[in-house]
């Protein structure tokens, strides 16, 4: 974290947080409560617009009502409409209001469409700050619209144009407008082919024809095929982010915990998950006394048990992170992606195996007492691992599609079980072989 002297006079302490970019401002003004006031006087409200972006959700609300309805006013009139929306879905309906009443009726009007597309569509992202240009439009005129009628909110990377009847007909970049000679006619320079979605569309498609065409910019049409606002690639892959970090919280049952949160609220938490793991371990010592016998004649089987055990939960616990992350870009998994993991566990089981031999052999060729069976053991433990890793990679895939199916939280319960189901397996596996191969062979 960048240390400042928050004590300095206004005019050097303003000097000092212009050095700064905004994220780590935001983190300064969350950790120094006292003086967050004096940080919003000394940047200016417009500057500070750029920060308030940043604050954590439960700070930015304690900020915003410190404010007078000026300040309110004023902090609300730099800031970006989408921004606006995700601030005020913080608050309940009733709380909205008079956040909303303070607004022009130009972001009234522009705040209204966005909170009237449903949750997790292309349009309730969209930002309303983008450039609409009709197709008859000369590239003298454009370029003149562009730089003196726009505002500091417009993006104008990527221009849009529109036919007769006001629908998205194709798009060109800044850049390309710039390169055009001034005589030309826009009509022959704009590229007709420019990806776009539908403001009903899911977001996830959105995100993935940013990815894959590779744009700055991606327009969002309503039913009359007109722009009504537009995703940027930064607010993409922010979303994509919290995305994935959502997932992975998921993954071990932290999604709920803040970090605001006391001890024992964390403790509750996580106390289930660790209660389920002691039951498991008590179920897991009973299975292992139906392979007494063996275990009694072939101590040294033990001595590679962890290896075992750790090496098909690794494998599990890669293959089911990466399908949960598919399943929340693709709403379909593909047999390619089956075919893919399933892949990936037969070459990593295979030369794990190999591995696993080596160090068979490896071990207990430098262990005081000689172990007899060191080749039939090694065979074991180099079996045992591929069968396991294999089959570790084929749960990894099929359990978050078992339990989506049946409508539960795959992210949530596919951590316990696919442990359980590695441990039990892996186990199952290597035991299994231990007998058949050190008793029968």
């Amino acid at each position: 974290m960048y240390k400042i002297n928050l004590l300095l006079s206004p005019s050097k302490l303003k000097m000092e947080l212009e050095k700064l970019h905004e994220s780590d401002i935001a983190d300064i003004f969350e950790k120094n409560e006292f003086f967050r006031e004096k940080i919003y006087l000394v940047m200016g409200v417009k500057a500070f617009t750029k920060v308030f972006v940043e604050l954590n959700d439960n700070v930015k609300k304690e900020f915003f009502q410190t404010l007078n309805n000026e300040q309110k006013k004023s902090l609300l009139r730099f800031s970006d409409t989408e921004d606006i929306k995700d601030f005020i879905t913080l608050y309940d309906v009733k709380e909205q209001l008079p956040i909303i009443s303070l607004l022009n009726e130009t972001t009234k009007s522009d705040l209204n469409e966005l909170l009237s597309y449903e949750v997790g569509s292309a349009g309730s992202i969209s930002s309303p700050h983008f450039i609409t240009l009709d197709v008859e439009t000369s590239v003298k005129d454009a370029t003149l619209f562009v730089t003196s009628k726009t505002t500091e909110k417009d993006e104008i990377d990527v221009i849009f144009f529109q036919n007769e009847l006001g629908q998205f007909i194709g798009a060109m970049t800044l850049q390309e407008l710039i390169s055009a000679r001034a005589n030309q006619q826009l009509i022959n320079l704009y590229d007709e082919k420019y990806p776009f979605v539908m403001a009903d569309d899911p977001y996830e498609l959105a995100i993935k024809k940013i990815r894959d065409y590779d744009i700055s910019i991606l327009p969002v049409l309503d039913k009359q095929k007109e722009v009504m606002g537009i995703i940027l690639a930064e607010d993409a892959l922010t979303i994509m982010e919290e995305i994935h970090i959502e997932t992975i919280q998921d993954l071990v049952k932290i999604h709920d915990v803040q970090t605001e949160d006391s001890p024992l609220k964390r403790s509750m938490v996580r106390l289930p998950w660790l209660v389920v793991c002691a039951i498991l371990n008590v179920i897991i010592a009973s299975f292992l006394v139906i392979f007494k016998p063996v275990l009694e004649a072939n101590v040294a089987i033990i001595l590679f048990q962890p290896m075992i055990l750790a090496m098909a939960g690794n494998i599990g616990t890669q293959s089911i992170a990466v399908t949960i992350i598919k399943m929340q870009s693709d709403e379909k998994l593909s047999k390619k992606h089956l075919f893919k993991e399933l892949g990936i566990g037969l070459i990593n089981g295979l030369l794990s195996s190999v591995f696993g031999v080596l160090i068979v052999f490896l071990f207990l060729f430098v262990m005081p007492n000689a172990y007899q069976d060191i080749d039939k053991l090694a065979l074991t433990v180099g079996l045992s691992l591929f069968v396991s890793m294999f089959i570790s990679s084929l749960a990894g895939v099929l359990v978050p599609i078992i339990l989506k199916k049946l409508k539960m939280d795959e992210k949530a319960a596919s951590g316990p079980l696919i442990s359980t189901i590695n441990d039990f397996t892996a186990l199952g596996i290597y035991f299994l072989l231990a007998t058949i191969i050190l008793t029968s062979i």
